[in-house]
């Protein structure tokens, strides 16, 4: 089974940002603050995990899905750029996923502050889906 690798540095109030990559393709990814696995404000827990294909209907498409993640459900790899602590006026994007991007920088969030995010998730995602060709592939999370 293929491997995507995902190594995350510290993680703050903007999210948690690290480096994905497998087979000489890499990209950035992020996620939200670590706040113990707690369903839709916490990034999930270091391990291995299973990932396939399922539909999603919020985006209209089908995207990566990581399977067994204790006591959280539908934990999908989509577009986004924040991943914030809300609960500290930072955006997020996101409710306990995965996104990637293939630049890291600023920009204003909806609430006029300038906070870290990925640029061009779209395509980062597109690429990661056409790697791994449907298939289901192992995702090994470290923290560096």
């Amino acid at each position: 089974m293929r491997e995507l690798f995902l190594y995350r540095f510290k993680s703050t109030d903007e999210g948690t940002f690290g480096i994905a990559f497998t087979e000489g393709l890499y990209w950035h990814s992020l996620e939200l603050p670590y706040k113990d696995n707690k369903p839709n404000i916490s990034c999930i827990p270091i391990g291995e995990y299973i990932v396939h294909l399922r539909y999603s209907p919020h985006f209209g498409r089908n995207l990566y899905h990581v399977k067994k993640v204790p006591n959280r459900s539908y934990i999908l790899i989509h577009p986004a750029n924040f991943a914030g602590d809300t609960s500290k006026g930072w955006q997020s994007h996101l409710q306990g996923c995965i996104t990637l991007g293939k630049k890291v920088g600023k920009a204003e969030n909806k609430f006029g502050r300038l906070q870290k995010c990925v640029f061009l998730s779209r395509q980062a995602i597109d690429e990661m889906m056409e790697h791994f060709n449907n298939q289901p592939f192992k995702l090994i999370i470290e923290e560096l």
